[in-house]
């Protein structure tokens, strides 16, 4: 074989292992990721999507981001650490969608965070419910509500939050793969991404490009693996290893963390079954 008919030949195996794959309506692989398509459906996850709406009009018991949350009147509205209260970042209804194995199936999940630079998280410690909070409230807890929250007027118009309207929330179940990002990718026993890319070195970079497009755990979620645009601060704590994804809020057209960066917030699985909201770790990162 000549040196041309050689390189010829390689330029179409490159071809033909990039040619795009329709596995389902929600997957399309390169073909030679589609041929490891079986070990890649063993790392499925199932999680809830969330499209996020800007939205004006929004009932305290529906799921939101950045509105008024849905509590017992005598509940004791959360502040930070300066007596300043804290911004109602999302509230999750439950009871929205279908019920996800190891979640509530029905009460309101609440998130509050800081309006300062860092949105209330301590980076020295993630879990110190200080500048910011996760409630739940059981439906029954709520039958006398809060209706009057004049008192957040100042918290709700600031633009110091990385929400900058309102937005009402829908869900759709859907299946999860790999998490490149996610801690839990770099030892999966049944993909190995690295050795992949090692094994097709003359499109090496097309490859990694493809599996980011296709699994990088990005959007708003409840459940499945985690995105981050530095990394996951589970990988370097054995203690935290076996927490889960409770809730991600993505940078969007009117929600920016930081420069277009990504929120989370994990718990153990078993605080989560007890409905214990108290040791959640919560995290931020952006470019």
């Amino acid at each position: 074989m000549g040196i041309f008919d050689f390189l010829f030949k390689k330029k179409d195996n490159a071809k033909q292992l990039l040619e795009p794959v329709k596995i389902s309506a929600e997957v399309t692989l390169p073909r030679v990721l589609a041929n490891h398509w079986q070990d890649i459906q063993k790392t499925g996850l199932t999680f809830v999507s969330i499209e996020a709406i800007p939205q004006k009009h929004l009932t305290l018991e529906q799921s939101k981001f950045g509105h008024y949350p849905c509590i017992p009147e005598s509940f004791p509205y959360p502040t930070g650490p300066d007596g300043e209260f804290l911004y109602p970042l999302a509230q999750i209804n439950f009871s929205e969608f279908a019920s996800l194995p190891g979640y509530p199936a029905k009460g309101y999940l609440q998130f509050y965070i800081g309006s300062d630079d860092q949105y209330g998280l301590d980076f020295d410690n993630m879990q110190a419910q200080i500048s910011f909070r996760v409630f739940f409230f059981e439906e029954e807890d709520v039958q006398n509500k809060r209706t009057d929250f004049a008192f957040l007027d100042n918290v709700m118009e600031s633009d110091a939050g990385p929400v900058f309207k309102p937005h009402a929330l829908t869900f759709t179940t859907k299946t999860d793969y790999i998490g490149l990002s996610d801690f839990r990718s770099s030892n999966s026993p049944y993909f190995n991404r690295d050795a992949i890319v090692k094994d097709n070195p003359t499109i090496s970079a097309k490859l990694i490009r493809a599996m980011y497009e296709q699994f990088s755990s990005a959007g708003h979620k409840i459940g499945g693996y985690a995105s981050f645009t530095q990394d996951d601060p589970r990988r370097f704590n054995d203690a935290l290893k076996d927490y889960i994804l409770l809730l991600q809020i993505d940078s969007a057209d009117e929600i920016t963390w930081g420069d277009v960066g990504v929120a989370n917030f994990f718990i153990h699985p078993d605080d989560l079954s007890k409905k214990d909201f108290s040791k959640v770790l919560y995290n931020w990162d952006s470019h």
